[in-house]
């Protein structure tokens, strides 16, 4: 195993421990408004992990090749329809609607769609996926366990407390989308699915 794979293999679990108290402490220092510290929070995730753990992990020409455009099949175009059903009834869970208070609602569509969709893709799928391409366990089902653990970071600081549906959503997602990049070779399609279906449970 080189060093780079191990770095993948113990990569989620000092994220997750990491993404905890600098989520906490956001929100603690934006007591008056909790969002503004959960976008920090989001963001300082995206850059340090997603894009900066990324390029270091696999470099720029790999994620270049992840994310190349690919031609849409019939076959692919039924498996895409799944994450968007999935995201549609997602809707319909007690308690798991997202929040939309007046001009929130576009920041949080901005944060949740396109920003999640493409950075978490490249880290949870692009990466493992280049690194492991045929390895199943450390391909997809670990990184889909750390991306469902990952989401109590930003869930348990939300007032509603949504932590433990998010985990457990995301983690299913997760396993699917991982087979998805894995059967295409891609991250082209998990990064459309994810910000469509990011957008389809904000809205």
């Amino acid at each position: 195993m080189s060093g780079k794979q191990l770095l993948a293999i113990l990569l989620p679990v000092i994220l997750v421990a990491l993404m905890i108290p600098i989520f906490r402490f956001y929100v603690r220092k934006f007591k008056d408004n909790w969002r503004i510290g959960w976008c920090l929070g989001l963001v300082t995730y995206w850059i340090t992990w997603c894009g900066i753990g990324s390029w270091l992990l696999i470099g720029k020409s790999s994620i270049l090749q992840l994310i190349h455009p690919q031609r849409l099949t019939l076959e692919i175009f039924f498996l895409l329809l799944i994450p968007l059903i999935g995201a549609g009834l997602y809707r319909f869970v007690p308690n798991m609607t997202y929040e939309k208070p007046h001009v929130w609602i576009l920041l949080m569509l901005i944060m949740t769609s396109l920003g999640n969709g493409f950075f978490e893709e490249l880290l949870w799928r692009g990466v493992y996926l280049k690194l492991f391409p045929g390895n199943l366990l450390f391909g997809i089902i670990w990184p889909s366990l750390w991306f469902g653990q990952w989401h109590y970071a930003p869930g348990s600081v939300a007032p509603n407390r949504k932590a433990a549906g998010l985990m457990i959503g995301s983690g299913i997602m997760g396993f699917y989308l991982g087979f998805l990049a894995r059967h295409t070779g891609t991250i082209w399609w998990t990064i459309l699915m994810h910000t469509i279906g990011g957008f389809i449970m904000v809205v």
